[in-house]
């Protein structure tokens, strides 16, 4: 039995009928601040009896309001959950919630109706409104929240509350039960009350000493008949107030150590509480599983917001890896919520779930997105911490390279300076740069439109732009005007230019169609020799040539600067063609390479006062990412 799905509508920023879907095992909810996720967390915790943080109550906060003028709140909120998966056993405990389906409901409403300080709700499982919630149903689901500033110190502290002595109730309920109908004490609790008696009545502790003092004093203030007797002992014996009484201590690593050793947990990092905090909760619903209990629990529902909360990343990478294995092997379903690319790129794609808050908020199950196992096994190995940026932008621009994902930023300063300041660069759009490492638009860009003919899939609502090559011929064959032929150096211009052989062009037309996603190719050959085509932008790019080139003393560097002196705004395109393909053999030389030359050029492009001419294609990429249409800015 899992979650399958939650509807929500008029709850927080769900105005409008909002639905996610849920797989079994672990669930990792990604995307822009404001999107939803802690709305879905919410909600969950609205329908659940939640055992660690306790069970929310509505206030008028949680009635929508829309941010137009004179909008009112929501009159009603509904949320309602779906389960899936029954086994026999499961479709018995739950019949109520079943009644002639094979999958479960519960529902939560509330009416905008205040009363005493409260508001009019109520709980009913069943696919329609029959009877009031039996909460013992309600109780055979453990659910369990954990909030993203969690004070993971003072939950682990002893007392009531301790996640240890939880823990160790947990592991002792059957034995505990079989000495209650016994009538015998806890080998525990016969344990202490032993040590208790050593010590009140051994003279070597001075406890016994101290005890007769604070009596002597009592009856001198108060006399025979006011006074009070007191005992000091270790602790009381029964066994809830002896295990809230202990504590958990930490050594920093797992080798032998005394117990002189270990330190209290005041004394360890906020991560690694956080860490002993969570396998703690790990450490109880596990043990549901693997022990037998009086009551039964059929499911075990884990919510988590971000947990990456203290972690630096590879402890990120640990965690969400644990609790995937967790939620597969001990059949615990995990919803968590994630800012971090770390978490995202740790995870496969079938276990995230994107969401988008535009107008009204969307949730699209990465593994809806149709993507084909190849595609999947390949955006799972590929998506790392950069990549998974795109997850939480509000615009993506794919590119091939670290050489477009450098200077791209700074050209769309170039593109955007006209809207002025505060929306003349990308970070004021929420739009990222993704270096995809080569021409892998066709798996990544499924996420954002139906790339395939066979996909049928949904797509992520985010505007995704792919830049790529044009990627011609390197050579052409000619007439040599003696009536044969020459192989010879292809140089494209406006005028003389041919398709390439980039089998990501054949994507374009397909793309073209979809509404969120557009792949926009260079006109002639690459990034750098398209950029150097234009107007006079040589002028700049062979300057910054010039100053990177190792040797000052050969004729190469006087050359560029030179050439970089010339009017290229006068030359014809084809002459201009030459001097790009020689600027693009420096640049890929190993007394250069794209990557260094990138830097200094972003670099270069930063301080620039004069114009520089965007290329069209990079231009429309630009726009299409920051939902610029028709030259306005959003």
């Amino acid at each position: 039995m899992y979650l399958r799905a939650l509807d929500i509508s008029g709850f927080k920023c769900f105005g409008d009928p909002f639905t996610i879907e849920f797989q079994d095992g672990l669930n990792v909810l990604v995307g822009e601040n404001g999107a939803g996720k802690t709305g879905v967390i919410a909600a969950l915790r609205q329908l659940f009896n939640d055992s660690e943080s306790g069970k929310r109550v509505i206030n008028e906060r949680d009635f929508h309001r829309g941010f137009e003028p004179g909008a009112l709140a929501a009159q009603r909120i509904e949320i309602q959950a779906s389960f899936s998966g029954l086994d026999e056993n499961e479709v018995v405990a739950f019949e109520d919630w079943c009644g002639d389906h094979d999958n479960a409901k519960l529902t939560f409403t509330a009416l905008n109706v205040e009363s005493r300080g409260r508001f009019k709700h109520h709980t009913y499982g069943g696919h329609e409104y029959t009877t009031a919630l039996d909460t013992e149903t309600l109780d055979l689901i453990h659910c369990i929240y954990l909030p993203p500033l969690r004070d993971a110190e003072n939950k682990l502290r002893d007392g009531r509350q301790s996640r240890l002595a939880r823990l160790l109730k947990a592991l002792c309920r059957k034995e505990l039960d079989t000495a209650r109908k016994e009538g015998v004490p806890h080998p525990l609790e016969k344990r202490v009350s032993e040590f208790n008696q050593e010590l009140s009545e051994s003279d070597d502790y001075a406890i016994k000493a101290a005890n007769q003092r604070i009596g002597e004093s009592l009856k001198s203030a108060l006399g025979m008949h006011l006074s009070q007797s007191t005992l000091i002992q270790f602790s009381e014996v029964s066994f809830s107030r002896i295990v809230e009484g202990l504590r958990l201590l930490y050594f920093p690593n797992l080798t032998e150590a005394q117990s002189s050793q270990f330190r209290s947990l005041e004394e360890n990092s906020l991560g690694y509480n956080n860490l002993l905090y969570i396998a703690s909760i790990l450490a109880e619903l596990t043990l549901e599983v693997e022990v037998e209990r009086g009551e039964e629990t059929y499911l075990r529902l884990l919510l988590i917001e971000e947990p990456e909360a203290h972690l630096h990343p590879q402890l990120q990478i640990r965690l969400l890896r644990h609790l995937s294995a967790v939620a597969e092997e001990q059949g615990i379903q995990v919803i968590i919520t994630t800012h971090s690319t770390v978490i995202s790129s740790a995870v496969s794609v079938d276990q995230i779930i994107h969401i988008s808050n535009a107008d009204t908020p969307v949730a699209v199950p990465l593994r809806t997105c149709g993507l084909n196992d190849q595609s999947r096994r390949f955006v799972d190995r590929w998506l790392d911490v950069t990549k998974s940026n795109l997850l939480f932008s509000k615009g993506a621009i794919l590119v091939e390279g670290i050489a477009e994902a450098i200077v791209i930023p700074e050209l769309a300063r170039i593109v955007l300076r006209q809207y002025g300041e505060g929306r003349d660069t990308l970070d004021d759009y929420g739009a990222s740069v993704i270096n995809l490492g080569g021409i892998y638009f066709k798996h990544f860009m499924q996420l954002f439109c139906d790339v395939s003919d066979e996909s049928t899939g949904q797509n992520v609502p985010v505007r995704c732009a792919g830049l790529t090559d044009n990627d011609p011929p390197k050579t052409v064959i000619v007439e040599d005007g003696e009536g044969g032929r020459a192989t010879v150096r292809y140089l494209p211009h406006a005028g003389d230019f041919q398709v390439g052989s980039n089998h990501a062009l054949a994507l374009i037309p397909k793309i073209t169609e979809s509404q969120f996603a557009r792949l926009f190719a260079g006109q002639y050959k690459t990034f750098e020799y398209d950029l150097a085509l234009e107007g006079a932008n040589l002028n700049t790019m062979l300057a910054v040539a010039a100053d990177l080139w190792p040797v000052q003393d050969g004729t190469v560097v006087p050359t560029l600067r030179a050439d970089a002196e010339l009017d290229f705004v006068a030359m014809t395109s084809e002459r201009r063609a030459g001097y790009a393909a020689d600027l693009l053999d420096r640049i890929d030389s190993k007394e250069i390479g794209k990557g260094l030359y990138a830097q200094a050029f972003a670099d270069a492009l930063l301080a620039l006062e004069d114009d520089f001419v965007v290329p069209d294609y990079i231009r429309a990429a630009i726009l299409w990412a920051c939902g610029i249409e028709d030259g306005q800015a959003r």
